[in-house]
């Protein structure tokens, strides 16, 4: 599992150093190979080989025929870069995923679980002083149980059909 926050530098051939602790977690489970894509508020996603492979049977799942769904694979897959950690630790980030993500100087690491996340340090900051205040409320769902987004949204539909009909 990953977890954590970090700030690497890149550096003049385009790639970080993957700090020390995210390395031995990523020695620790075997994650060699890991596929980096652009990702969602401006940030990377970098799944290992065993979490890629399944998240692309998923999205293989989805027939071309779906045009929303075509439309995100295209976007998602499109971008797809494969990289593996140097024995020194270090990770190429390719330039047109460095360009998405606006990363020029330095970039922060993000363990989120599954997968590790990449942002420019900027961006990163801001999303943190945006999702801060909300904080408590996102976690009801993750901590608590309560319902997702999603159920939250049909939930909602619900109601808005239940208000329509009338008793009489």
């Amino acid at each position: 599992m990953y977890f954590g926050e970090a700030v690497s530098k890149l550096d003049e051939k385009g790639r970080i150093t993957v700090p020390r602790r995210i390395r031995d977690t990523m020695n620790g489970l075997g994650h060699a190979i890991w596929y980096l894509t652009r990702g969602y508020d401006g940030c990377l996603f970098m799944f290992p080989h065993p979490a890629w492979e399944q998240l692309r049977k998923k999205a293989g799942r989805f027939d071309s025929i779906d045009t929303r769904a075509l439309d995100f694979k295209r976007l998602f897959f499109s971008s797809v870069a494969e990289s593996r950690p140097d024995p020194q630790g270090r990770m190429a980030i390719p330039q047109h995923l460095r360009e998405y993500a606006r990363i020029d100087k330095e970039a922060v690491v993000i363990g989120v679980e599954d997968h590790l996340e990449l942002w420019s340090k900027e961006v990163w900051q801001e999303f943190v002083a945006a999702r801060e205040p909300k904080f408590r409320e996102m976690s009801v769902p993750v901590i608590e149980g309560g319902p997702t987004e999603a159920e939250h949204s049909e939930e909602e539909k619900g109601a808005d059909h239940g208000s329509d009909r009338s008793d009489g």
